[in-house]
């Protein structure tokens, strides 16, 4: 039995749709169509987007294999329309890979001062409060008008959500970080005794155990 998937079965009610900003709508095109086109073909999709209003739906193509392909197409144009780069947004075609947005006006109210302060928090001076999480998490993060935007596997995901969220609920930003420090230490000791478990070496170990080549070479003279 084929398990080839029949998109001529397919209409507007299978299809998918969304709504990004309108000054997004030339980042999902691309220089000449270019990032579209990247995700049409890897997705096995088509994209039709309105330029006046941001709206978008998303067809399957006569050669779509997997319907999932249609899922990941939308959220990879949703990733793109929350600011993220189609680098960081083309990784959603693994199912290994989610995208979560977390709305803030639910949580901190709709008043501007009220997103403003919350937004500065996550993102912190420089940057660097957003950064770290990225870093500790091995996640993107977005904070873009009144959303926050994680793409990560299932686990880093999660343990990034986590931090915006108490940071988002007031809790102090040096403790979130450090948090997330051990828990990534503590990853890390696990990783190291499961490999010595198995009778491997540590990445340290395996480092310095790579043999020079030419430690005993002596040149003729």
């Amino acid at each position: 039995m084929s398990n080839s998937f029949n998109s001529e079965h397919f209409n507007t009610e299978t299809s998918q749709f969304l709504r990004i900003p309108l000054n997004r709508i030339g980042a999902v095109i691309g220089v000449k169509g270019s990032v579209k086109e990247q995700i049409e073909e890897a997705t096995k999709t088509q994209i039709m987007i309105d330029s006046d209003t941001g709206e978008v739906e998303i067809r399957p193509s006569t050669d779509l294999e997997d319907p999932v392909q249609l899922f990941n197409s939308r959220d990879i144009v949703k990733a793109i329309g929350r600011g993220f780069t189609i680098i960081q947004a083309i990784k959603l075609i693994d199912d290994d890979y989610f995208l979560e947005v977390i709305p803030l006006k639910p949580l901190v109210g709709d008043k501007p001062n009220h997103l403003r302060r919350v937004r500065s928090r996550l993102i912190g001076t420089k940057g660097r409060t957003r950064k770290m999480i990225e870093e500790l998490t091995k996640v993107h993060l977005m904070i873009s008008g009144s959303t926050v935007s994680i793409i990560g596997d299932y686990d880093h995901l999660s343990r990034a959500k986590d931090a915006v969220m108490d940071i988002i609920r007031g809790a102090q930003i040096e403790s979130v970080l450090g948090k997330l420090e051990e828990e990534r230490n503590q990853v890390r000791k696990e990783e190291e005794s499961l490999w010595v478990s198995e009778g491997e070496a540590t990445p340290e170990e395996a480092t310095e155990e790579i043999a020079d080549p030419f430690a005993d070479y002596e040149e003729e003279e």
